[in-house]
């Protein structure tokens, strides 16, 4: 007689399957499903744009446009409701408050709007991910577009997360000299504004 697999019962064992012989566990034809424990992605802060005037830094770090719901799970119920959340997200944005990538500079307004209607309405960076396209004019979308991952698979992406794109953003967009260089120009306008 052949061996028996542990925990089928033995040869000699009755209708139960049981046996003085078998360990405790339960016949497989008993046991459940295996769990399989998905793996999530982990939330990567993509390198800090070094800048060298320190009252610059955050608004140069991309932190500091992260949302309160840091979720990155995208899955087909949250494409399912991707619609309707944009349309939230519009009311508390504005309407028209598209941005075309000009001027330069008011990436800084445009991400802090973006990100206060998107906590709003308790979005996550991954729904805002995908959303914040739908928030720009041409020719500003399709630079956007070109460097998020396609649907379909053909274009990987240069971005993969909200904080990547975030980044992206701020430094195709706006440099610590021509900051700096508005900076002086409001400064002067203030200081003479009190003398006048």
């Amino acid at each position: 007689m052949g061996e028996v697999p542990p925990g089928t019962g033995s040869a000699d064992a009755g209708p139960g399957g049981s046996s003085s012989t078998e360990s405790d566990e339960e016949p497989l034809a008993r046991q459940g499903p295996e769990i399989v424990r998905e793996t999530f992605p982990t939330r990567e802060v993509p390198a800090k744009i070094v800048v060298n005037n320190p009252m610059f830094r955050d608004v140069f770090d991309c932190e500091s446009y992260s949302l309160v719901n840091k979720s990155l799970t995208y899955g087909s119920r949250e494409a399912h409701t991707l619609g309707r959340r944009k349309k939230d997200v519009a009311q508390s944005f504005g309407v028209r408050s598209e941005w075309d990538g000009t001027p330069p500079l008011k990436v800084f307004q445009f991400l802090r709007k973006f990100a206060k209607a998107c906590d709003d309405n308790d979005v996550s960076e991954a729904e805002a991910f995908f959303m914040l396209q739908d928030f720009t004019k041409e020719p500003l979308r399709s630079e956007v577009m070109s460097v998020m991952p396609s649907r379909h698979g053909g274009n990987p992406g240069e971005v993969n997360s909200y904080l990547e794109l975030i980044n992206w953003m701020l430094r195709y967009h706006a440099d610590e000299a021509s900051l700096a260089a508005q900076w002086a120009v409001c400064s002067l306008m203030v200081v003479e504004a009190d003398y006048l």
